[in-house]
């Protein structure tokens, strides 16, 4: 079988050099002497002209003989030479030159990604809603306390000129009551726990479930849909990023470190539940929403469309900002509750 393969290759070498050699030869004779090698009658000429006594004299002359007799030995020559080289390595190297030449870039990109620290260029009204020097760790504004100006002017003005410690009787003066600020929760906590908000709403509640090898907070059961709700409690800055790059999956990237996008993780939940609902919960519609408790989002402005088209939610609850992503208690409305046999249904699947 290898006998056969190596004389095939060689034939087919020779076969095509054969006809490529010859075509250049017959092309270059007929330009430099107009003589055509393929043709009777033009050997026939020659032949005559030799038996006439023709007698080489010019350069050319000597030229065009020494590569008539010169045409087989180059042919013989010049086969033999390209019957070794390894044109199948060859034609590898060739071919798989571009794509090696794309999977080095990839990979000088995803090593790129991992080891240097992401520029986050922040928009102009970005930084007027949110400046630096006052922002909080939560991501909204923290306001100076004012002094109660007015109040601390009137006792002024109403206190008794200042005498000597010696003349002035001693009185004894009851303290002055003044108006305590009273403290308002924030829209962020007065909703209480995201449980008391999903339970609040209607929703019957499994948590802890873990799908897809990943935990999901809660699972929260309507009559009409089931809602997973994943609550990112990482505290800090993140870019948020849901591009796949090399069949990886997205990552949020902080200052000093990177995570896998938690919308992934609730999409990659969505997706594995869907198909294995039992039941009358087969066929449910299944939501997906993030719940961003401590961290802040600094591009959350440019990242609403994307999340839109991922048909996902991502709110904000506590200290999560910034104050741009909607609130947990704005993105959950009311809804019906669920029968028992449906509710039994889906935390039969989970449990």
């Amino acid at each position: 079988m290898k006998f056969i393969f190596s004389f095939s290759r060689i034939f087919f070498i020779l076969f095509i050099w054969t006809i490529g050699y010859f075509f250049w030869f017959q092309r270059m004779m007929i330009a430099l002497w107009q003589f055509n090698p393929m043709s009777k009658q033009h050997w026939l000429y020659i032949w005559n002209q030799w038996q006439n006594g023709w007698v080489i004299q010019s350069a050319g002359e000597w030229a065009f003989v020494i590569l008539l007799f010169a045409v087989i030995p180059v042919w013989l020559t010049g086969g033999a030479i390209l019957c070794t080289i390894p044109w199948l390595k060859w034609l590898k190297v060739i071919l798989m030159f571009p794509l090696r030449l794309l999977i080095n870039q990839i990979k000088e990109r995803r090593k790129n990604i991992k080891t240097a620290r992401p520029k986050v260029t922040k928009k102009k009204s970005y930084k007027q809603t949110r400046p630096p020097a006052i922002r909080a760790g939560s991501g909204r504004i923290k306001h100076p306390e004012k002094a109660p100006e007015k109040e601390t002017a009137a006792a002024v003005s109403a206190a008794p000129t200042a005498a000597p410690a010696a003349e002035r009787p001693q009185e004894t003066f009851a303290p002055v009551a003044q108006k305590t600020p009273v403290p308002t929760a924030s829209p962020a906590s007065s909703g209480g726990s995201v449980l008391d908000i999903l339970q609040s709403a209607g929703y019957r509640l499994i948590s802890d479930a873990k799908i897809a090898g990943k935990k999901i907070d809660f699972v929260a059961v309507a009559a009409d849909h089931i809602l997973l709700c994943l609550i990112d409690s990482e505290s800090g800055d993140w870019l948020a990023d849901e591009e796949r790059f090399n069949d990886e999956e997205p990552l949020w990237f902080s200052e000093s470190n990177h995570r896998i996008s938690p919308v992934r993780v609730v999409l990659n939940a969505r997706d594995s539940l869907s198909p294995q609902l039992p039941g009358s919960a087969r066929g449910m519609v299944i939501k997906a929403m993030v719940v961003i408790r401590q961290g802040t989002i600094i591009n959350a402005e440019d990242m609403f469309e994307v999340w839109n088209g991922l048909n996902v939610t991502v709110c904000r609850h506590e200290e999560g900002g910034p104050n741009e992503i909607t609130s947990l208690q704005s993105a959950v409305s009311s809804v019906a509750a669920p029968d028992d046999d449906l509710y039994h249904s889906v935390s039969g699947l989970l449990n």
